[in-house]
This record gives C-alpha cells, sequence and structure tokens, in this order.
C-alpha cells in the first residue's frame, strides 16, 4: 500500500546547489528563447512581457496550461522551480507547475493564495487529488515559489522553500513540463528552472556558434521543412507544406522547393513544378551528390526520377522491399549513391510496439549488380525505444547525423552524430548530442551538410518566421564530417567540344572495388562527385559511342577539404582517335604490371569486346631518363606486359599492335618529376572500326 506523508523540513532536499541536477532548461522570459505558445483564445491571453509570462484566464473554472517539451528520463532525478505572482482574480483555485504531461494527463503540484494546496494526478490516490490547508501561502501581489524535486523515486513539493508533502513518484504520460492555472485571474510567471539527472554527451567547446535564419526568399508563414543541401552547397531543396503557393493550394500536403545561392545570398525559392510536384503530398527522400537523381517515397517503398534533357523520367521503383507501420518515410541516399538509409516501424524495429508509434533507422546497401538488399536495423548504438527521424549520412560515408527523442537531450527530438565504424552498419560510436543553439527546447531534426562541412542546415520552429523554418548553423570542428575532396566538371565530346550525358563510376584502385556512381548533366554535362580522402581512385566516365575516358586521384595523403575542377573528355569511337590510359601503372624500372592497373585495363577489354571489329594499337612512352636505347626498350617490353594480359584475358592477338616510342614522343617538358610521370604512360589507337 502507498503511504502518503507532510512534514516540514528537508529529509529530500539536494544537500547543496553543487549537488543538484545540471540546468537543462532556464527561463526567465527576457525573451521567448523556448517558444512558449504565446497569443489569444476564446478564454485566455498568454504573453511575454518585461521579463515575465503573462497569462490572463476570463472564465471561472476554466484555466490554462502552458508546457514545453525537453528530453527526460522519468526514472531519472529531476528539479522544477517557478516563481508566481497572482495579480488579480479568483482566490480559491490552483496554481502551480504540471510535469509528465501529454495531452490532458499530467502531475501538477497546485497552491491556491487563499491556503490550499494539492497534488493533481490521474492516478486514483485521493490523498493527492484532495486540498489541503497551508496558510504560510503567500496572497495577491506577492511571489511564491514553487519547486517540485523528484530524487530516489520520490517527489517531494515546496512552497517558498518549505517542504509540504513528499510521495513516490508519479508516472509520467509524457514530456510536457510547465505551468497552470484553474481559473479566471491574472497570473505573472518568472525563473522557470528544469534541472535533471542525465548525462549529455556534448561537443567539448559550442562557443560563438548561432542558428542563422535563411530568410524570407526561403522561409514563409508555412512549414519549411525537411532541407537537403547540394554536395557543392550551392543548391538547397526542402519541402513546404499547406501553402497556398504550392500545386494543390493551402490543401497540398507538401510540394518540394528550391533555392540557389549567388551573390552571396539565397535567391527567391522556386516551386519545382510538374512532375517533381502534384497535388498531393510529395516527399523528397534524397537528391544525388550530381544533383540528377532524385528519390522519392511510394506507396511501395521509395521510386527515382533521373534528369534528361526535356525534364524528369517517370518515378520507378528501385525495389527496396520492406514493411511500414507508420505514415511517414524519411531517408537519404549517400553520397556514394550506394546507400539509402531511412526510418520506418515494423517488426524488426530495436523496441517494437505495436500499439506505439517508434520508429528506427535502417540501411539498404545497393550491390555492384544494382540490386538493393534487405533493410539493415542500425542497431542499438543508434536507435532507441522512442522515436529516431531523419538520417542524414555526410559526404565521408561515415559520418551519420539524426534526430532522436531517445537519446538524452534538450527538447522534443534533438540532432544527433555518430561515426560509422566497420562495414557491418551496426557498429558506431556513442551518439553526440550537437549542443546549443542546434539542438533547442523543440522539434529540431533534418539536418544536412555540404561536402565542404562548414555548415549544417536544419529545420526549426525556434524563432521561426512562421511555423518550422530553414536554418543553417556552422559546424565546430569536434562534430564535422571527415575531409572529403569534391570533383566537379563536364564530361565533353573530346572531338566537338560539345557536352554529352555520361555515367561517371570511381573506383579503389587498389581493390578494384567500384566506391560510388554518378550521372551527368543531359543537357551541361555537368557533373559533381564526392571523394573520401584515404583511397588511390580510379574515375571513368562511360558513354554509349565513346571510349570510356579514365583519371587518376590518388587521395591516400589527403587530410582537408578541397574542390578540384576537371572536365573528362570521352573519344568517339573512330579510326585515329587515340585515348592515354591513364591508370595502368609499372613498378619503378620494370615491365611488371602494379595490382592497381588491372581495373584500367579489364574496361579496355570491355570495350574491345563489346567492339568486336575494333582493332588497336597500343604504344607505350617513357621520360629521358637514361639512355634513348634502354628506354625505348623498356617501353616495347611494357606494351607486350599489356598485349599479354588483353590476350590472357581472351581478346585475340591479331586484333592488337604493339609499339614502344621511348622518350620521342613527350606529351609535357621533362623538367619536373610531375611532367615525367605523365610522360610516362601507355596509349592505345583505334586502327579499324
Amino acid at each position: 500500500m502507498i503511504k502518503f506523508f507532510t512534514i516540514s523540513f528537508f529529509i529530500l532536499s539536494w544537500a547543496s546547489v553543487a549537488s543538484q541536477p545540471p540546468i537543462l532548461l532556464q527561463e526567465t522570459f527576457d525573451n521567448n528563447s523556448n517558444d512558449w505558445t504565446v497569443g489569444d483564445g476564446a478564454n485566455y491571453s498568454a504573453k511575454i512581457e518585461n521579463g515575465r509570462f503573462i497569462l490572463t484566464t476570463l472564465q471561472e473554472d476554466k484555466g490554462r496550461y502552458l508546457t514545453v517539451s525537453p528530453f527526460i528520463n522519468p526514472e531519472a532525478d529531476f528539479i522544477l522551480q517557478a516563481s508566481f505572482l497572482q495579480k488579480s482574480g479568483m482566490t480559491d483555485n490552483g496554481i502551480g507547475l504540471l510535469w509528465g504531461r501529454e495531452g490532458n494527463q499530467y502531475n501538477a503540484f497546485q497552491f491556491a493564495i487563499n491556503g490550499y494546496y494539492k497534488v493533481h494526478t490521474p492516478e486514483k490516490i485521493d490523498s493527492l487529488n484532495k486540498w489541503k490547508p497551508y496558510k504560510k501561502i503567500r496572497g495577491l501581489l506577492e511571489i511564491n515559489v514553487v519547486r517540485i524535486e523528484q530524487k530516489n523515486k520520490y517527489v517531494s513539493c515546496y512552497i517558498n522553500d518549505v517542504l509540504i508533502i513528499s510521495f513516490p513518484s508519479l508516472p509520467f504520460y509524457g514530456r510536457g513540463i510547465g505551468f497552470v492555472n484553474n481559473t479566471k485571474m491574472v497570473l505573472e510567471v518568472d525563473d522557470f528552472i528544469f534541472r535533471h539527472d542525465v548525462k549529455l554527451n556534448l561537443p567539448s567547446s559550442l562557443i560563438g556558434f548561432t542558428n542563422e535564419n535563411l530568410g524570407p526568399a526561403v522561409n514563409t508563414i508555412s512549414d519549411e521543412v525537411n532541407p537537403k543541401i547540394s554536395a557543392t552547397g550551392h543548391s538547397l531543396y526542402f519541402g513546404r507544406k499547406l501553402s497556398k503557393e504550392n500545386m494543390g493550394g493551402e490543401l497540398d500536403e507538401e510540394d518540394i522547393w528550391f533555392s540557389v545561392f549567388e551573390n552571396n545570398e539565397w535567391a527567391i525559392s522556386k516551386n519545382m513544378g510538374e512532375p517533381i510536384n502534384s497535388t498531393y503530398s510529395n516527399n523528397l527522400i534524397s537528391v544525388s551528390t550530381d544533383e540528377n537523381t532524385m528519390i522519392f517515397t511510394t506507396k511501395d517503398g521509395f521510386g527515382i526520377r533521373e534528369r534528361t534533357k526535356i525534364g524528369w523520367t517517370p518515378i520507378q521503383d528501385i525495389g527496396i522491399k520492406f514493411t511500414n507501420e507508420d505514415a511517414f518515410i524519411e531517408g537519404n541516399l549517400s553520397s556514394d549513391g550506394k546507400a539509402i538509409l531511412f526510418t520506418v516501424m515494423n517488426a524488426d524495429n530495436i523496441a517494437y510496439n505495436p500499439t506505439k508509434i517508434e520508429r528506427d533507422i535502417y540501411v539498404s546497401l545497393k550491390s555492384e549488380a544494382g540490386i538493393w538488399s534487405t533493410p539493415i536495423n542500425l542497431g542499438k548504438n543508434i536507435n532507441t525505444s522512442e522515436n529516431e527521424y531523419s538520417p542524414f549520412l555526410a559526404a565521408d560515408g561515415k559520418t551519420l547525423y539524426f534526430a532522436s527523442r531517445g537519446w538524452p537531450g534538450y527538447g522534443n527530438a534533438d540532432i544527433f552524430m555518430s561515426k560509422r565504424l566497420d562495414n557491418t552498419w551496426v557498429n558506431w560510436t556513442e551518439p553526440v548530442n550537437l549542443g546549443a543553439p542546434i539542438n533547442t527546447i523543440d522539434f529540431d531534426a533534418y539536418y544536412t551538410v555540404p561536402a565542404s562541412g562548414d555548415y549544417a542546415y536544419l529545420s526549426s520552429t525556434h524563432q521561426s518566421i512562421g511555423k518550422s523554418d530553414l536554418f543553417r548553423v556552422k559546424i565546430a570542428q569536434e562534430i564535422k564530417p571527415e575531409p572529403v575532396v569534391l570533383i566537379s566538371g563536364h564530361t565533353v565530346n573530346a572531338k566537338s567540344s560539345q557536352a554529352i550525358q555520361a555515367d561517371i563510376f570511381f573506383e579503389d584502385l587498389a581493390t578494384g572495388k567500384e566506391m560510388g556512381e554518378a550521372i551527368s548533366n543531359p543537357t551541361t554535362g555537368e557533373f559533381s562527385i564526392v571523394l573520401p580522402y584515404g583511397v588511390n581512385y580510379g574515375i571513368r566516365a562511360v558513354a554509349k559511342g565513346f571510349l570510356s575516358v579514365n583519371e587518376n586521384f590518388n587521395l591516400a595523403e589527403v587530410k582537408a577539404y578541397a574542390e578540384v575542377r576537371k572536365d573528362l573528355f570521352l573519344v568517339p569511337i573512330e579510326v585515329g582517335e587515340s585515348i592515354q590510359l591513364k591508370n595502368v601503372f609499372f613498378h619503378q624500372g620494370s615491365i611488371e604490371l602494379r595490382d592497381e592497373s588491372k581495373p584500367e585495363l579489364d574496361r579496355l577489354i570491355t570495350i574491345l569486346n563489346e567492339n568486336q571489329s575494333v582493332s588497336i594499337e597500343l604504344a607505350g612512352h617513357t621520360d629521358n631518363v637514361g639512355s634513348a636505347s634502354i628506354l625505348l626498350a623498356l617501353s616495347k617490353q611494357r606494351v607486350k606486359s599489356v598485349k599479354k594480359y588483353l590476350t590472357e584475358k581472351g581478346i585475340a592477338s591479331n586484333r592488337i599492335v604493339g609499339k614502344g616510342y621511348g622518350a620521342t614522343n613527350p606529351i609535357q617538358k621533362n623538367d619536373t618529376e610531375e611532367h615525367r610521370k605523365m610522360n610516362r604512360r601507355v596509349e592505345f589507337k583505334i586502327i579499324k572500326k
């Protein structure tokens, strides 16, 4: 049997300020920094003025509660405190603090200035739900300080530092904490403090970083949500909800809009129109690094659209099979195009409960054959028994940003960062709360980062123009992704200089493993790809009727973000056209092919197999270091090594002519090691089509 008792000394109070839980929320009402609900209703007026929250209720026995929803662990200790001053009105009904609110269910410690108190709870506990006398409560125009302390699963309630009642902890129905009155009055509230004994895993330094509203060119009185910043940081795609400018007007749940960054500011946003948008909800999951592919949710899962010269392709299902018991899906396509992370609710969730909405983050991986895997739950290092939202995998392919209600934080949902530790996708570092000002007392989510990692873009209701707005914030070094190299340029017909659309692939030359893919713009030939550092990459552009072009980018030693412009020139399959095999390597002074040459030569084999009538001349070249005769012999022997590799893979010997030119045909002066390296090369030329 539960017993409740009233005492007048401090047996459950914290011994000193130093031993109190840390402050999670402190509100002096100098502004509306925590987004308390203000405005006028039929029976009330709520405003913040002169450093106080002023609540005016107009009807006897009809009050109002005001709450915010920070992270709360119901099992952990907390302190909730505020000062109350009743200026006028009825004196015989409740004023006080409430906690654990969800809807109309909450716990509250209340007092009336005529000298009574009670504990309100939905639990059927008569000893708590009855008014009891306490004559030292201060009257009209006097301040009463109310404090609630939960410690060791007991709750103690104080008025003006005097312990009034203690009882075992009550159930939490939700996260709402705040204040309440029950009748007609003018009430001023100040110095609202919430301390909570939870550990926030925060970055070591957050000094100097502030949220920057993207302004009226992007944000409106409607909801702006789910931002997708391009890898270059110059394009922003996002959802706008229930706007009269949506294709379906104010009843249109969500349209996709975009803005571009030019002249150091965001241009006025534009609706993307058909076929991206329609008169029903349009939920954009992700935009590819090259901005030429978009992924959307469909009734069956995920659908893909690709950019064409005349618009966008019809949406096509990509083939990921899963069950979702929630009405929403949020997700992100990785920069390499090989992984989709998304949130769903189903029986594979960490804490599945069919009666409660609880989303987990999953990943589906794309094989080299283009098949998407069965979704993998990211595991308990990421997913909790509460909702996870809006996963975003940074350009490095390792750093995950996501929102959660289940990890300790400041508000309704906070944004966290974790690093992937291996290729299982279930081993992650402990999530780091990104801290203030990124996280607030409100719902913070939809975090997205360009390749540079300098700024984050996010959606928040905190101090917004209308409902939720889009913001950016400079990222502290500690929570940045690992550096990458952003390579952009055009795919071009080497003979006519005209732009062409091409498929672009990049691979690890040491392993031959394909690391990612992209497509170039069908009209401009423009492309962007992101390469994480630490790997020696081969990049190739492929288009029908052209010899694939190959480039080498050795990023094994790169340690900082960089941007590189590089056009890729594709050579038409015509007699006399030649192309350099840039990713064919030999050991120093040797004719032995290095292993990282094999992917390049295997692609040449593919070209020859796809064009059976084509014959080629292999040409070997060296720098000028050494005697001419030795260099000539070396170039001939290297060509023989390449020809041998090709013929052993099934290419007829009579389709290949080999010649060595030694140092006689340099493409650069032999004045530096870098130039000499460029002169040490193997080329092939089409001699028969």
